[in-house]
């Protein structure tokens, strides 16, 4: 059985595949910063033997010696490598951070995997390095599109370099890659600030707010993704050995509004919005073509999204009523 290093083992969907990875049969090392991902998303492999966890900034230049020790030592065979700064608010606001860092993490962690005996690295890139795509639903043959007048595309860049790191460090080194290019995956344990993702946001303006606020006239849209199917479909593309460029998702398609609009249904809250101005360069659309993603993984039936918003608004509402605050 591979042994596994998982970056990000304390984020979102880090957390989860720490968990899948682990029932199915493999002994896992975590690694996280605590930055964004959280102690409790791992909670429950606390005294799992199968599991190790290492604190560790992979920003910072020192952690490439630190981290090829940890590949050696463990003998590790597969990398997963998902920490970096996400949360589009993050892009707006702290956009020359989210370039820098993601950058330096990927950069630090390929100089460490290429002088180990590491023998596949799976990379988790994003949807965003198709800018506004011109083919929906997207195929992974479409260009990368970056506008360099976009403070948002800094995170689209940090990950389309990064896609050069895995796939350019690995070719040398003769190990196998796989790019995931992840279209918004969604479920607990997301971050819910306003530098988290979309759904957690909304729910928290709907449980916070006295009027509800949309960015946008609502009519951009996006196709959301259960993370428990994400997982399924991940572990699946392991255990098949599939290399190359991926995209991760679900192409089932919905306007911001339709998506608020069922939320508010799901919370039995009356839908009155005010609608903000669009963020600049905010991007209309995304759609995952899945035909590679199929035909790898016959199984690629997934989760409603009125399913897996049940599932997401009952988690912030247990916290809510935990703390008080959400």
């Amino acid at each position: 059985m591979s042994s596994i290093l998982v970056t990000g083992a304390a984020g979102f969907i880090g957390s989860f595949l720490t968990e899948g990875l682990i029932s199915a049969g493999f002994p896992v090392v975590g690694v996280d910063n605590f930055f964004r991902g959280k102690k409790e998303n791992l909670q429950s492999l606390n005294n799992n033997h199968a599991f190790e966890f290492i604190e560790m900034d992979l920003s910072k230049p020192d952690c490439v010696s630190s981290l090829r020790a940890i590949l050696r030592s463990k003998k590790i065979d597969i990398v997963y490598h998902l920490a970096a700064i996400n949360g589009t608010q993050y892009f707006y606001d702290y956009s020359s951070q989210v370039l820098n860092q993601n950058i330096l993490i990927t950069s630090h962690v390929m100089q460490a995997i290429s002088e180990s005996d590491v023998k596949k690295i799976i990379y988790t890139s994003s949807s965003e390095v198709y800018g506004e795509p011109t083919i929906i639903p997207t195929p992974e043959s479409h260009p990368i599109l970056l506008n360099a007048n976009a403070d948002r595309d800094s995170y689209a860049a940090s990950k389309a370099i990064g896609e050069f790191y895995v796939r350019l460090y690995a070719n040398q080194k003769k190990i196998d890659w796989l790019i995931l290019r992840v279209f918004n995956m969604y479920g607990p344990r997301m971050v819910n600030t306003k530098y988290g993702q979309v759904i957690p946001e909304l729910i928290k303006r709907m449980l916070t707010e006295d009027r509800f606020t949309l960015i946008g006239d609502g009519h951009n849209t996006r196709s959301f993704c259960y993370i428990d199917d994400a997982i399924r479909l991940v572990l699946a593309l392991t255990k098949k050995n599939v290399t190359g460029f991926v995209n991760l998702g679900n192409p089932e398609e919905i306007s911001m509004l339709d998506l608020a609009k069922k939320l508010h249904t799901l919370m039995h809250k009356n839908f009155n919005p005010i609608f903000l101005p669009e963020r600049p360069y905010d991007h209309h659309r995304r759609c995952p073509d899945i035909s590679r993603l199929a035909s790898y993984t016959p199984d690629v039936n997934f989760t409603s999204l009125e399913h897996g918003l049940k599932n997401v608004i009952a988690y912030y509402q247990t916290l809510l009523n935990a703390s008080h605050e959400v």
